[in-house]
């Protein structure tokens, strides 16, 4: 399960990773995999954060998140729902 921090978020899926195991730092316009770099545009705070299929990913499980604007994104592949 996915944890929110005040500058990071552990637990989401990336490009980079088989599985929720990513950490992403919370930057002032985006989230940033610690890992590859992978950047996911947003307007932080992070809300919420979910699992489900996302249709850009081929169907894969990912977990999307909402930030303050209310955007739901895809951290695997920053796709907007």
């Amino acid at each position: 399960m996915p944890v929110i921090y005040w500058d990071r978020i552990e637990g989401l899926y990336c490009k980079c990773t088989k599985g929720d195991i990513a950490i992403f730092k919370i930057l002032e316009n985006c989230i940033k995999c610690i890992w590859c770099g992978n950047e996911i545009k947003c307007i932080p705070p992070i809300e919420f954060v979910w699992k489900e299929k996302c249709e850009n990913c081929e169907g894969k499980i990912s977990t999307f998140i909402i930030d303050s604007a209310g955007n739901k994104v895809c951290s695997r592949c920053g796709s907007f729902k």
